[in-house]
């Protein structure tokens, strides 16, 4: 009777080893996303600030508001944002799985 309940206790330590081990694998997901969307709100910071780059300087002559290529360079802008921080999440965790710290 001691060997089965030793055995049963051996199955709750191995389940609970396996629960354990997807959480930090899930913990480790949601980390890296955390850092690519730091990396995004860095690059929103940048453009917040107030300085002088050719990418805010206006044509002479043209009408910033209603100038359709300003538009144009802001989606380029954020979809860029947006594609290098998923690449760059996917390729982590890639990294990751390749490694076995993810299964």
């Amino acid at each position: 009777m001691r060997e089965y309940v030793d055995d049963t206790e051996d199955y709750i330590n191995i389940m609970l080893d396996d629960k354990q081990n997807q959480l930090l694998q899930m913990g480790v997901l949601l980390s890296t996303a955390t850092l690519m969307l730091s990396a995004a709100i860095v690059v929103v910071g940048v453009f917040g600030i107030n300085i002088h780059i050719k990418l805010f300087e206006a044509p002479t002559g043209v009408d910033p508001a209603n100038d359709p290529s300003y538009s144009v360079k802001f989606l380029q802008t954020i979809s860029g944002t947006i594609g290098g921080c998923l690449v760059l999440y996917f390729i982590f965790i890639y990294c990751g799985k390749k490694r076995g710290i993810l299964g």
